[in-house]
């Protein structure tokens, strides 16, 4: 996993939880991962401090607007596309480099 239950809970903000969201932050985890080997690679990097970043912010995003439709504001659409994006072209580059 990119991210830790106990990552994400400090990233939000939570000292106490549920079991309502400790399944919600564990199904949003999957979920970011799911998203990040889709965007960047099966087999992105999952230590680098960005892939953390993006993972926290898309759950981030997942738990502050469940049940409801937000606008994500043109800086943080920013970031997550060139740190995608990033992320990428370094994971083709090592793959052709052979690392």
């Amino acid at each position: 996993m990119v991210v830790s239950v106990q990552e994400v809970l400090d990233y939000l903000g939570l000292d106490e939880t549920d079991d309502m969201t400790d399944r919600n932050i564990t199904s949003f985890i999957d979920v970011a991962d799911s998203f990040l080997k889709g965007a960047v690679g099966y087999d992105y990097p999952q230590d680098d401090p960005r892939a953390k970043q993006l993972a926290l912010i898309l759950i981030n995003d997942l738990y502050e607007n469940r049940g409801s439709i937000a606008k994500v504001s043109t800086k943080v659409k920013s970031f997550v596309t060139t740190s995608m994006l990033q992320l990428t072209l370094e994971l083709r580059r090592d793959k052709e480099d052979g690392n």
